[in-house]
């Protein structure tokens, strides 16, 4: 069909059929035959049978045009299905709202049920999860396992999702590690590091002098896991790396083994520094900062020149250097002093803030729960407020310890608790039933009294806080108290709250079918 066939029916379109007096035109072919049916028998019928010559024309064009060749190689085929899909109920009608709108936390719920039940996503769900996978790199190893084989496959075919592509099937596979992506890369030195750690390390080291920066940091990192001795040549060959950034991590692997060279180098210089002075009848420690820089600290990675916004003065900047390079446990066992009571002792010293800011960043690069301990006892005020990645470090029966403290003691207000127990609660994981009843009480109180609606930092958190919580708490949340005045932003939080519940409780009915024998 060509433009030349539209000619004879212009004049009458461009002029207006009332004012176009000339008779019906004519088409050759089996087209003109079929307009010529619609030829208008009175003016009036002229509007009619101009569309409709127009949608034949239309159609008949549409028919007649020849495609340019696809210069792509056809997609493969979908492998067979053979995954277990979740089956029709609740749950099955709730994931489109929990992966559309549902909190991330919620993403990851869901995905981490499935898995335990061994289910899959349904098909028609996969794009919306890869795009949250796109979109959150936290949640792409829960995703991961609950994709099956059509979402693998279905992952290979836009590169924006190829972070989800064949990772698990060809974990072992030498072209994952050649040719995949930096996330594909990570996942099999993960996965090698955990059967054979000094063979993932070999691997690491042979193409270190290839890859950018970044993702030498990043590939590092991945030696945290079964960190050994056996791995320090390797760390401290990279304190001398040209990037910033990889010395910084393996400094911080480093830390890890306090009898490798690097930990040791730094207590000797530290251990110079401290002293034990006798006041009366009872010795005491004394710590003082270096009085000059030190030719062979540059070695080290330990910075003369304090940066310019640094709020440490020059001395108490060398001294937190060389604080925050000497292991935690050395202190105590140095100073048979514990950590509660060297952060005591810290406060009346002048160098105090270079100690409590140095242990500080010790305890995020090598975590111990006493030194948690003793941060959330009395935190420093020259650490800036960083209480839930601290807490994060400890075992959840002892945070969970932590908070009930705090709650009882009133040290802080319920948004604020809630708040720290998200932040220091990794996506995934349940509370206690004991505390969750707790933190579900203290809600519907606030529901009672007509306090939550004005509670903006609360009533945002409590979607997120009903992913967290233990199962037996939501059935205080299925009825909470409502009020004739609530505002539309305050229903929407609650319907938002409601879906939660129901999206969980259907996670719980999958979970109960495959517990039970």
């Amino acid at each position: 069909m060509t433009a030349s066939m539209w000619t004879p029916l212009l004049p009458a379109a461009l002029i207006g059929t009332q004012r176009h007096d000339a008779a019906w035109p004519s088409w050759p072919g089996d087209v003109g035959t079929l307009l010529a049916q619609m030829a208008p028998t009175t003016p009036a019928h002229w509007p009619v049978a101009v569309l409709r010559g127009a949608a034949v024309l239309a159609s008949a064009g549409r028919a007649g045009v020849q495609g340019q060749p696809w210069p792509l190689v056809p997609a493969p085929a979908a492998a067979p299905n053979t995954d277990s899909p979740i089956p029709k109920g609740p749950l099955y009608s709730a994931l489109y709202w929990a992966f559309q709108e549902g909190p991330q936390r919620l993403h990851h719920l869901v995905c981490l049920t499935l898995a335990e039940s061994r289910h899959v996503l349904p098909a028609a769900l996969l794009p919306l999860a890869l795009e949250q996978g796109r979109r959150s790199v936290a949640l792409r190893a829960s995703l991961h396992p609950v994709l099956g084989e059509r979402g693998w496959w279905l992952a290979r075919q836009r590169d924006i999702w190829a972070f989800a592509a064949a990772v698990s099937e060809q974990a072992l596979q030498e072209t994952v590690w050649t040719d995949g992506s930096l996330e594909q890369r990570i996942v099999f030195l993960r996965q090698e590091r955990s059967l054979h750690p000094d063979a993932a390390r070999e691997r690491l080291a042979a193409v270190l002098t290839e890859v950018p920066a970044k993702e030498r940091a990043e590939l590092l990192m991945e030696l945290r896991t079964q960190l050994s001795a056996a791995d320090h040549d390797l760390l401290d060959r990279l304190r001398s790396d040209r990037s910033k950034e990889v010395r910084q991590v393996a400094l911080k692997l480093l830390l890890n083994l306090p009898e490798a060279t690097h930990p040791q180098r730094a207590v000797a210089r530290l251990q110079a520094l401290l002293t034990q002075e006798r006041a009366l009848l009872k010795k005491h420690w004394v710590i003082a900062a270096p009085d000059c820089a030190s030719p062979d600290w540059a070695a080290d990675n330990i910075e003369p020149a304090r940066p310019t916004h640094e709020s440490l003065g020059e001395r108490a900047w060398w001294l937190f250097q060389l604080a925050r390079q000497v292991p935690l446990p050395w202190w105590s066992q140095h100073t048979g002093l514990s950590p509660q009571e060297l952060l005591a002792w810290a406060k009346k010293s002048d160098w105090g803030p270079s100690l409590s800011r140095a242990w500080h960043d010790v305890l995020l690069a090598a975590p111990d729960p006493l030194w948690c301990e003793a941060f959330l006892n009395d935190w420093p005020d020259s650490v800036r407020e960083d209480v839930a990645t601290v807490l994060a470090l400890l075992p959840l029966a002892q945070r969970e310890h932590h908070w009930e403290r705090q709650w009882r003691t009133q040290q802080l207000g319920l948004s604020s608790l809630v708040y720290q127990v998200l932040q220091a609660c990794p996506p995934g994981e349940t509370l206690s039933a004991s505390l969750s009843q707790t933190l579900a009480q203290a809600v519907v109180q606030l529901a009672s009294d007509n306090k939550l609606r004005d509670d903006y930092s609360l009533r945002n958190l409590l979607p997120d806080l009903a992913c967290a919580l233990h199962e037996a708490a939501l059935s205080k949340w299925v009825q909470l108290p409502r009020h004739d005045d609530e505002t539309t932003s305050f229903a929407e939080n609650l319907h938002a709250l409601m879906r939660v519940i129901e999206v969980r409780q259907s996670l719980l009915h999958i979970s109960n079918r495959t517990r039970s024998p």
